[in-house]
């Protein structure tokens, strides 16, 4: 019989799902549909029959009993925890596991299905549980006969039979391994399909036949999964995102610094334009003294904007991190410069403040960059052979909550309470000010010892900072519940999208703490991790036992399940099945329409690490900028790796047309470039890849380049003197009186040296 243009549905027995296949195919029909059926979960033993057609024969043989009966498995097949009944003998001679040649009767299908009395488990539910029956916790409505023989203590008495819910799921259609690999491949659509979906196919199908209309139409559709994912290219925009806000926000303080200075200077001259107006106004109305002396010009500079010289003086307020509260002091700049000098010196004075360097920030050594590999390498080989991913999860979640306050939450808090003009949560709380914890301090007592611990250890306390840490601290803690409560939460969108905020705002704190100050330790620090990125992704698979890539291990936590998927869908939080979620130490985003699920990854690492290049170069360029200023230039940073820049030679350099604002937007664009290298390396290569082997040398080199170029490269892999000079301006050094007592100081060369150059623009 041939099969042309039809679909089979064949039932689920012994024979491998590649083998029904097969058959089909052979047989012409376009299509195989395999169901799945009770009588699947049984079978005989055959291992002391024959097939040489003699009594013995395993197709023949009726001396089959009970006890050969191979029964179903117990979690694998069933479950009785979603249903479950005792059978009592009377009722199990009806059903027949002996009919040859498979041994159960299909006939037994009327007996053990659906919800009502007619299904014996129904009729004699014994599922435990209060109110729970089982019609209403079997969801399958089909049970199977374990073969477990059950002494119930009732009237009746005797032995009964366990009966349990059947599990009715779809299930791969894995192959045969047993077939030849150079035999006929399967080219009909084959799918599978639940017990339940098959008997209302039947119904179907019975219907149409029995009323002789046209045949039932059957289309098989494979769902859709794009070759290429949108993800990869969210993961690509997001991660260069990420790096150039990290790096920008790194320079905040030296932007901040230089608009004080450009609003100062626009306040002078606008007073000077004033000051010109005036005397214009008095000289044509000639207006005098009624004694006949010219009128008195106050010396107070507060008065007239010149001090006792003569020059003007502009007294710029430092922006600090700490307030007074916190024990900080003002610093104040002032830039005096006289009228008559053409040289545009300013002098930088800093009064009332130590030289001090901000606590919170750290300047990498090269000892620090092998040291940070070492870390890093040894806690990724913890992981992977420890697999306390659990503790990664906690340590990011209470870890990220605080950057989560520190970078969003706190400032956030603070412009919506300074737009509702609601100053009372921007104020410190009295009962923890110093006075009041020195003055119970002093009476002693427990309140007096815990207020000192208190204010020595937090100061002063605003109820916004409160207000910050509950709302940062309870969206961690609500991340964390739903990491360990629900099984692979990457599929739940606020899992990853806070996953991805908290990674976001660990490394805009990373890099705004790790300070990079020298091409050289970069260098040192980026070939390192080079090499170790490559190390632990392409060579680790050749030692370890299972071949597997260590760093892909660990960023998969684990890996994936080890369990069958089948398994894995009715038991997801068994440990077989656990694994190949997205470890959170990186940022991922789902795979848009993919039904098998995954992720585009993106480790923190990638990020931190070129970004403390990119922030170097950001820093550069607005301490640049800011020294241009209080030299008196206009604040341009141009690119100077295109020394041509103003002939028509620019248009051929690809530096230039990419950025013409100094290093920093060359350093990103190339930062996205090799980016976009490592997630098209990964669809080329089908596997995953070390993203630091693309984007160190288009970063690193990039930067060195235009370094060379510009004639900076030296400069720069010693350790600018422009960012040491910025960082003097605003964090204070010894004391100077005016420009001409430190003529030849250190500061004095940057400004006519560095900052005053023909190349920086800055005159």
């Amino acid at each position: 019989t041939t099969y042309l243009q039809a679909a089979l549905m064949v039932p689920r027995g012994r024979c491998s799902f590649e083998h029904k296949a097969l058959s089909a195919q052979r047989l012409g029909a376009s299509a195989v549909i395999i169901y799945g059926t009770l009588s699947s979960r049984y079978s005989l033993n055959f291992t002391n029959s024959t097939d040489d057609g003699s009594t013995n024969d395993a197709k023949t043989r009726s001396d089959y009993t009970k006890d050969d009966v191979i029964w179903p498995q117990d979690k694998l097949d069933y479950d009785c925890n979603f249903g479950k009944a005792y059978l009592p003998s009377s009722a199990m001679d009806g059903v027949d596991f002996l009919k040859m040649p498979g041994g159960y009767n299909t006939q037994n299908d009327n007996m053990l299905t659906g919800p009502s009395m007619n299904n014996l488990c129904v009729k004699y539910d014994a599922t435990e549980g209060g109110d729970a029956s089982f019609a209403g916790s079997c969801k399958s409505q089909r049970c199977l006969v374990t073969g477990k023989n059950v002494s119930v203590a009732d009237s009746s008495g005797g032995v009964k039979y366990e009966a349990c819910c059947a599990w009715d799921m779809h299930v791969w259609l894995y192959q045969d391994s047993s077939i030849a690999k150079d035999a006929e491949d399967v080219a009909i659509p084959s799918v599978f399909i639940t017990m339940g979906e098959a008997a209302e196919l039947l119904d179907v199908v019975r219907g149409a036949e029995d009323s002789g209309g046209d045949p039932v139409v059957l289309s098989i559709y494979e769902r859709y999964r794009p070759h290429y994912n949108a993800s990869a290219l969210l993961i690509w925009a997001f991660g260069v995102f990420v790096a150039w806000i990290a790096s920008y926000h790194s320079s905040l303080e030296i932007r901040r610094v230089s608009k004080l200075v450009m609003k100062h200077r626009e306040m002078r001259l606008q007073r000077e334009h004033e000051r010109e107006q005036q005397q214009q106004r008095r000289g044509d109305n000639g207006h005098t003294q009624q004694s006949g002396r010219p009128r008195s010009r106050s010396n107070s500079p507060s008065a007239n904007g010149e001090n006792a010289n003569g020059s003007g003086s502009v007294a710029l307020e430092m922006p600090s991190n700490s307030s007074a509260a916190e024990g900080g002091q003002e610093r104040t700049i002032y830039q005096s410069r006289a009228e008559a000098d053409s040289s545009g010196a300013a002098a930088i004075v800093t009064q009332n403040v130590a030289p001090r360097h901000d606590e919170e920030s750290l300047e990498l050594t090269s000892a620090h960059a092998f040291g940070f590999i070492a870390m890093a390498s040894t806690s990724l080989l913890v992981l992977f052979f420890f697999k306390i991913y659990n503790v990664v999860k906690i340590m990011y979640a209470f870890g990220c909550s605080g950057a989560f306050a520190q970078i969003i939450v706190h400032p956030g808090l603070t412009m919506l309470f300074r737009r509702l003009e609601w100053e009372r949560p921007l104020m410190p709380m009295k009962w923890l000010s110093e006075e009041a914890a020195t003055r119970e301090s002093l009476r002693g007592g427990v309140k007096g010892r815990c207020l000192s611990c208190l204010w020595s250890f937090f100061g002063p306390l605003f109820p916004v900072d409160i207000a910050a840490m509950i709302i940062s601290y309870g969206v961690g803690a609500t991340w964390l519940w739903v990491a360990f409560t629900i099984p692979h939460p990457d599929t739940i969108t606020f899992y990853w999208l806070i996953q991805d905020i908290f990674g976001l705002c660990m490394c805009m704190l990373f890099l705004e703490t790790i300070k990079l100050n020298a091409i050289k330790v970069g260098a040192v620090l980026l070939v390192v991790a080079f090499f170790y990125d490559i190390f632990f992704v392409f060579v680790t698979p050749l030692l370890t036992k299972h071949g597997e890539s260590i760093m892909v291990n660990v960023a998969t936590s684990g890996g994936p399940p080890k369990a069958d998927p089948s398994w894995c869908e009715k038991y997801p939080f068994t440990s077989e099945c656990k694994g190949g979620d997205p470890l959170p130490m990186l940022f991922a985003i789902p795979r848009l329409f993919d039904y098998q699920g995954g992720c585009s990854m993106l480790g923190l690492g990638d990020i931190v690490l070129p970004g403390l290049l990119l922030s170097f170069a950001s820093r550069y360029d607005e301490s640049k900028r800011l020294m241009g200023l209080v030299a008196g230039g206009s604040g341009r940073v141009p690119n100077n790796a295109c020394p041509d820049a103003g002939s028509g030679k620019a248009a051929s350099c690809f530096l230039c047309c990419c950025c013409r604002n100094g290093y920093f937007g060359p350093v990103v664009v190339a930062y996205a470039i090799g980016l976009f290298m490592a997630n098209a390396a990964v669809y080329i290569m089908e596997m995953g890849q070390p993203a630091l082997l693309y984007l160190v040398p288009c970063c690193l080199g990039t930067m060195v380049y235009m370094g060379y170029k510009a004639g900076e490269l030296k400069d720069l892999w010693e350790g600018p003197r422009v960012i040491r000079a910025a960082d003097r301006l605003m964090y204070g050094e010894p004391h100077v009186e005016n420009a001409e007592e430190e003529d030849q100081g250190e500061e004095r060369q940057v400004l006519e040296d560095g900052m005053c150059n023909e190349e920086a623009e800055m005159t």
